[in-house]
């Protein structure tokens, strides 16, 4: 480990299972990683975030988010998320992450401030080294 940085903690919010698992091996692979907590749908994150907003332990540094899941998908996410994140101990940078290549997705994203970049599935491990180091894309 490299110590430049710090080891992050991770929100990965997808409900597809295959990504999932390449995904968490892809983030282990960066070696830049304290944990990771998963959830298949944008209720159970909410549930855990406020769960846990006075405690900064618990927060992550980074959640990375899908568009399209059961319960509550992406959007519906972040407009519930922006509710409560000035109640957050802390303050994840959040990274919607997506198959959808659809520009009115995209620029959907752009235009939420809360929403620090839009990326097409499948991630490359150099990006997500890049984002958990805080290197520039």
């Amino acid at each position: 480990m490299n110590s430049l940085y710090k080891k992050q903690k991770l929100l990965l919010v997808d409900d597809d299972a295959i990504f999932v698992e390449i995904a968490k091996r892809t983030i282990e692979k960066t070696g830049a990683v304290e944990s990771l907590k998963v959830f298949p749908d944008g209720e159970g994150a909410i549930t855990f975030l406020k769960e846990h907003q006075g405690e900064p332990d618990q927060i992550p540094d980074f959640i990375f988010l899908d568009i399209n899941m059961p319960f509550m998908d992406g959007w519906q996410f972040l407009d519930e998320y922006a509710n409560f994140v000035n109640a957050l101990s802390k303050k994840p940078e959040i990274y919607m992450v997506s198959s959808s290549v659809d520009d009115s997705d995209l620029r959907r994203a752009k235009e939420i401030p809360l929403v620090k970049d839009y990326i097409i599935k499948p991630v490359s491990l150099d990006s997500f080294k890049k984002i958990l180091t805080n290197q520039t894309l």
